[in-house]
């Protein structure tokens, strides 16, 4: 994790210090103010992540609020908020996309349509998965990076790309198979 946002009081180890000290004291009531409003768990860590990462950058006004909790408290609200507004969007763009190719099927011959229910139980399925194997799999498929061009856009070694690839990949086709799509 770098250092605090530039500008701060802090000295990069007092920083970290205090940036410990208030994570210790506050994760577990920032993760259930996460729970409570969230659908799942890992909607919550990511709540929790987010918030923490605001934290982390703007520690010198985390420390220093009036009450620190009420103000994570205040971040992990704005950072749900952007969870919802972006939920509302990906519904939106997938009521457009169900209406654009409504009839479709009809159109088409049956093999393509037939392909045409595959793609579409595919991408079902990348959305039942969570955030991290969604992207990895994006980012191998749709995008065509490497390895070591995934591992920099995450931000992790590139031995560790082969492995969330490949658990993302089954944990895909499983989704795609409560689905009901054939292997």
């Amino acid at each position: 994790m770098g250092g605090p946002v530039k500008g701060s009081q802090m000295d990069p180890r007092e920083a970290r210090v205090a940036f410990e000290r208030l994570y210790a004291d506050t994760y577990r009531k920032v993760l259930a103010y996460a729970r409570r409003r969230t659908r799942s768990p890992s909607d919550a860590d990511d709540v929790v992540a987010a918030t923490f990462l605001v934290a982390w950058r703007r520690i010198d006004e985390a420390v220093g609020a009036e009450h620190p909790l009420a103000w994570l408290y205040g971040v992990a609200y704005r950072v749900l908020a952007n969870q919802r507004r972006s939920a509302r969007r990906k519904t939106r763009l997938s009521s457009r996309v169900a209406e654009a190719t409504e009839g479709l099927e009809a159109d088409i011959a049956p093999e393509a349509a037939e392909s045409h229910e595959t793609l579409k139980r595919v991408f079902a399925a990348i959305e039942t998965l969570p955030a991290a194997d969604q992207e990895v799999l994006r980012l191998a498929a749709f995008e065509e990076l490497s390895h070591a061009e995934i591992a920099q856009v995450i931000g992790v070694r590139p031995g560790l790309v082969r492995s969330r690839l490949y658990r993302a990949r089954r944990r895909l086709q499983d989704a795609y198979e409560r689905l009901g799509g054939k292997r």
